[in-house]
């Protein structure tokens, strides 16, 4: 069987002066990966890919390196986009949880293009992986599209804020259930 390591970003420097895509991991956010790395085996695993933004890069970079992992920049795997400027934390949670339960919001990026734009960069990954374990480091909106899309309804919020950072969901893809990590209790 082969499988899916999909790995939400670690903490991160929040700095309102830089939009998101340049924050970098926090000292802690460093840690964290390193914490949550150690519980994997990664024998089977060749390459992880990520998006591109920093912290993502970061991310990728902290379990890629010890292990001589190949990394790969992939583009679709960016967050879910929201031009909102910096907001305080519970006003952007309140704003994100009603895009992604359907509120129209012409700051976001429309949800069914990221769901498709990150389903089909999901589907290409592994299929090119041809039946080998893969990874992905990403991020929790557009996360929370692609497994809306598996799971077959829209998350909520609070299940969007359950993906905890440096947090790890694995999936058979050949039945595109989660074996283990975030959004395994949702499955039918």
């Amino acid at each position: 069987m082969s499988f899916l390591y999909v790995i939400r970003h670690a903490q991160v420097k929040i700095d309102p002066a830089k939009p998101p895509a340049e924050w970098s991991l926090s000292p802690g956010g460093w840690a964290q990966t390193d914490q949550m790395a150690q519980r994997v085996s990664w024998e089977d695993i060749q390459c992880i890919y990520h998006s591109p933004e920093k912290k993502a890069v970061e991310t990728a970079q902290a379990i890629a390196a010890p292990r001589g992992l190949i990394m790969r920049a992939e583009p679709d795997l960016r967050e879910l986009a929201a031009d909102v400027g910096f907001m305080a934390h519970d006003a952007f949670a309140k704003r994100v949880g009603a895009h992604l339960e359907g509120k129209e919001d012409p700051a976001f990026e429309p949800f069914e293009a990221a769901a498709k734009r990150i389903n089909r960069c999901v589907g290409d990954i592994v299929s090119q992986a041809d039946g080998r374990p893969v990874a992905i480091v990403s991020h929790g909106r557009i996360l929370t599209a692609f497994y809306s899309s598996l799971i077959g309804r829209r998350l909520t919020r609070q299940e969007w804020q359950s993906i905890g950072l440096t947090d790890l969901s694995v999936l058979c893809t050949k039945t595109w259930m989660v074996k283990s990590g975030f959004f395994k209790n949702l499955q039918p």
